[in-house]
């Protein structure tokens, strides 16, 4: 495109409204030339609209692109670190297990009781403890009996939510005692209520002997303090 041509182009899109930086691009010359053909236009109130608003879309856009780059980015990171740290844990020896279940209990489990006993809501966590119970300490699954607690509220859904720890966990629903209720009102709504499974008590018939010596496993990490 000859200069003259280039020139009355650029002139074309200013008085359209296209910025500085726009009418460089399209006619393919420097902005410094833009201004210098175009500084005696003055832009109407209709032009200068059409110039913020042309302006405030492509900022928008790319701020848009720059978001979904950036959460691309911290997806990716979140799954590099997450894979890293399975990575680092691996599989435990029995040795290790043993530590591990000994550490959960000294932060969760029932120490002044008869029996041993721990409670979360944490399925996973639940798993972790009974497999420590069978692989470390020797307790076989029809030697646990389970309680499940949940908000009054929940009243009506206790069967479901016992079915769900039954199937999960693999055992008996007759190993199950009578559940507890809370009778308080929750301020706070859960978002997924039908996940909702309450808090699973999980103790061992006849265990005082066991907790005692439990016991001496948390006396014995605390000393490694």
């Amino acid at each position: 495109m000859a200069k003259s041509a280039q020139r009355l182009e650029a002139r074309r899109l200013r008085r359209q409204g296209y910025s500085i930086n726009e009418i460089a691009s399209k006619v393919t010359i420097s902005k410094r030339t833009v201004s210098r053909w175009c500084r005696d236009i003055v832009l109407n109130r209709r032009q200068k609209k059409i110039l913020w608003a042309r302006a405030k879309s492509k900022y928008a856009i790319n701020f848009r692109k720059y978001l979904e780059r950036k959460s691309l980015r911290t997806k990716n990171k979140i799954k590099t670190l997450r894979v890293k740290g399975i990575n680092k844990i691996g599989s435990l020896s029995e040795r290790e297990l043993f530590v591990v279940g000994a550490s959960l209990y000294w932060a969760e489990g029932f120490k002044k009781d008869t029996r041993i006993g721990f409670a979360n809501s944490d399925l996973d966590m639940i798993k972790l403890f009974i497999r420590w119970l069978t692989k470390c300490l020797k307790i076989t699954k029809d030697n646990l009996t389970f309680c499940v607690t949940v908000n009054a509220s929940y009243r009506r859904k206790i069967a479901e939510i016992e079915r769900y720890w039954v199937k999960s966990l693999g055992v008996s629903r007759k190993q199950f005692t009578r559940p507890f209720f809370q009778e308080v009102k929750w301020r706070k709504k859960y978002e997924k209520p039908e996940e909702y499974h309450g808090v699973l008590r999980v103790r061992v018939v006849k265990s005082l002997d066991l907790l005692r010596e439990v016991n001496g496993y948390i006396e014995g990490l605390r000393r490694s303090v």
